[in-house]
């Protein structure tokens, strides 16, 4: 070409094209302004060849509105992905607009898409062409579909004298976009307002679906600070009238904190007031600034929302950069949809905070301890933060036995979380009355229509009779708990089902009994684990018996956890809660298999006497072996929870016959993090450190943490060492369980 420097005046964050991908978009100009298509794109193999990413964009402003930055290789959607994947030429026209609710061209087209082929056959990039609102193609579909093979296979030829196309290791998820070469011309014009324009519209798009302020932190890296070519990025935000560090990416804490107060042209610590420096009321731009940092350009654009300056976005460069106006403009727009996300995610946070602990505190503070059952529980909301109305309790009865009770209030709202605080109130008074399960449904259900609510609720109440070893099952409208007794799959036992509460207030109910054998596991779940907006209800029941079929001797935590991962996607549409219990039977020696002890709010000093329990426990059931390690991992749990859980702190021991587990409780919800706790983006400064993990991961066999009730249970297990075994012989283990 004879004007290839032209790719050189580019500006901000665009640089040069090499030498392959000015071939790439000298082929693409050269064909859409011959054929008179709409669009062209190259599109070469990224990640392995998993998927493609269009790397050069030919054509008027339509396709920036249609052009995808990458695709699956094995999606045949795409027309790109089939020439790929079959080293032939595919050609799709649709003469109707497409159907669907977000066609991705939402007119009449015809797309020609020709792979990239070496001398054997196998594909190494992709030339798609697209024709808007096509006029009589198929009088020219046959030319047309000639000359783009031409056209590719003498560019695959200069290629592949160059030695082919370069791997893509990275890409910014940002096409070039060349404009449509003028007729008499033989430049390539890159159009750095349609790249803008391109980003703009991919950074609103993603952080329309980023829920959380860390997606939105993780879409303003890979949209804003990748794309522009900046090292690092940054992001402050106004609490309680001082700045806070949000995110960042590419430096550490400190600089990062800097570099979002540099209002000055300089790096050094600036202070306004007493409270801080304040975020700036306009963009700043610095193009160069002489420092010993990394940092030799950088820019602060400022977070407003409703007029009011709500944090700072800082993006820092490892060169001299000069920032031009339609750069200067993109930066700016952008700053402002990030503030925008960021302003619906905190929101979003907020109310999923209140709603989590209004959920939590209707839950049942922890699940009681009995030495013939082991029990495990679990309960999440909806990823929208809406109050779900699903429970489960666990519940001591009076005749000794063991009630195990899940419900689902219909709706999801402030009214069905205190609808099923009602109802589960009801149940454990009824209960402990000594009512059975199909009276205590039947004298609920008569409350609950005098309450007046107009809202259904489904509930099952099992009571199991260890001595007896039988179980009562009554259901008013709920799924059927699934028992699964040694050597047989798990099945729902034959029951009366009745309709759910609040339909008819003189409705009774019946119930059903089954065996209960030693080893027999129950299953009590509600709907939102087996059906959500992605997985169908028959398609989620289906997975949870295949789940079960293949639980062998896991854990019932690890299990409770593998059963959420069912509807447990990105996004859940609805709460769901399970509870998985185990009658271990009724051996002379149960008696002595747990044991518990508690710890007050803030009293550090009586770890020791946590010590002593632990010693006198571990000896007399023979385990004194494991005493130096069962105290020093206990030791680094039970000080963290008072520490910073604020609560009261409950050590639980259960003996297996082949392992000892500790469970360590308190009331709050957030899971502890072993060191380091940072990642990419930003960091929560409230969380527990977690160094203390690091030694528990090193002592315990396995470990875990688990919500329990209002709060969570941290939990290891210690086997017996064997004669042979050496401290130093101990490798690290990974956590296990949510």
């Amino acid at each position: 070409m004879r004007d290839e420097a032209n790719l050189a005046r580019a500006a901000g964050p665009m640089t040069a094209l090499s030498a392959e991908d000015r071939m790439l978009a000298a082929t693409l100009q050269h064909a859409v302004y011959e054929l008179q298509a709409t669009t062209g794109t190259a599109m070469v193999p990224l990640e392995g060849g998993r998927a493609l990413a269009n790397i050069i964009v030919v054509g008027d402003p339509l396709s920036v509105f249609t052009v995808a930055d990458r695709h699956p290789v094995d999606d045949d959607r795409y027309t790109g992905a089939v020439a790929y994947r079959t080293g032939r030429q595919c050609v799709r026209v649709r003469s109707e607009t497409p159907s669907g609710v977000r066609p991705a061209m939402p007119f009449p087209y015809a797309m020609v898409a020709t792979p990239l082929t070496d001398d054997e056959g196998r594909s190494f990039g992709v030339i798609v062409l697209v024709w808007a609102d096509p006029v009589g193609w198929a009088a020219k579909s046959a030319r047309v579909r000639h000359r783009c093979k031409s056209l590719v296979a003498e560019l695959s030829r200069a290629l592949l004298r160059r030695g082919g196309l370069p791997p893509r290791r990275h890409f910014p998820g940002v096409p070039r976009f060349i404009l449509a070469r003028p007729t008499g011309e033989d430049a390539l014009l890159e159009s750095v307002s349609l790249s803008l324009v391109y980003q703009i519209g991919r950074l609103s798009a993603e952080l329309s679906q980023a829920p959380g302020l860390r997606d939105v932190v993780e879409t303003a890296i890979a949209r804003i600070m990748e794309p522009f070519g900046a090292r690092c990025l940054a992001i402050s935000v106004v609490d309680e009238g001082r700045p806070r560090l949000l995110g960042y990416e590419g430096v550490g804490p400190a600089l990062a904190a800097r570099l979002v107060n540099a209002s000055t042209g300089t790096l050094e610590e600036e202070t306004s007031n007493d409270a801080g420096p304040s975020p700036p009321d306009r963009p700043l731009f610095f193009e160069a600034v002489d420092t010993d940092e990394p940092i030799t350009a950088y820019c602060l654009l400022p977070l407003a929302i409703d007029d009011h300056t709500a944090g700072t976005l800082a993006l820092g460069f490892d060169h001299r950069h000069t920032f031009k106006a339609d750069e200067r403009a993109a930066l700016t727009r952008m700053a402002q949809l990030l503030a925008q996300a960021i302003g619906r995610a905190r929101q979003f946070e907020t109310e999923r905070r209140l709603a989590q602990e209004l959920q939590r505190s209707l839950l049942p503070p922890a699940l009681p301890q009995h030495s013939e059952m082991d029990i495990a529980a679990r309960y999440v909301t909806p990823t929208t933060g809406t109050v779900g109305g699903d429970w489960y309790d666990v519940i001591n009865l009076p005749d000794g036995g063991i009630g195990l009770v899940t419900g689902d209030v219909e709706g999801h709202s402030p009214r069905a979380a205190t609808t099923m605080g009602q109802i589960r109130s009801a149940v454990r008074a009824y209960a402990a009355e000594g009512h059975r399960p199909a009276d205590v449904l039947t004298r609920t259900n008569r409350l609950l229509s005098d309450l007046g609510t107009d809202l259904l609720a489904t509930c099952c109440c099992v009571w199991l009779d260890p001595e007896a070893e039988t179980v009562e099952i009554s259901s008013a409208g709920h799924p059927a708990p699934l028992l699964g007794h040694p050597g047989s799959p798990f099945a729902a036992p034959e029951l009366p089902m009745g309709i759910p509460l609040g339909v008819r207030p003189d409705t009774c109910y019946g119930s059903g009994q089954a065996p209960l054998r030693e080893g027999t596991v129950l299953v009590l779940y509600t709907d939102g684990l087996v059906r959500s907006h992605s997985v169908p209800l028959g398609d989620g029941i289906e997975a949870l018996h295949a789940r079960l079929a293949t639980s062998g001797d896991l854990r019932l935590e690890v299990l409770a956890d593998h059963l959420l991962e069912i509807t447990g996607g990105n996004r859940r549409d609805d709460d769901a809660a399970v509870l998985i219990a185990q009658f271990l039977g009724l051996g002379a020696d149960r008696s002595q298999r747990v044991a518990r002890t508690f710890v007050h709010r803030h009293d550090l000093r009586a770890v020791a006497d946590v010590r002593r329990f632990l010693r006198a426990q571990a000896r007399s059931w023979d385990w004194e072996a494991v005493i130096p390690d069962l105290e020093l991992a206990v030791t680094e749990l039970v000080t963290n929870g008072l520490v910073h859980a604020d609560s009261k702190v409950e050590v639980r021991l259960r003996e297996y016959a082949d392992r000892l587990r500790v469970d360590v409780r308190d009331s709050d919800p957030r899971p502890p993090l072993p060191a380091p706790v940072l990642t990419s983006g930003g960091t929560d400064d409230e969380s527990e450190h977690g160094r203390g993990l690091l030694i528990v991961d090193a002592l315990a066999a396995s470990w875990g943490n688990s919500p329990s009730g209002r709060g969570k249970s941290v939990w290891f297990e210690l086997t017996r060492p064997t004669a042979s075994a050496e401290p130093e012989s101990r490798t690290p283990r990974r956590a296990q369980g949510g």
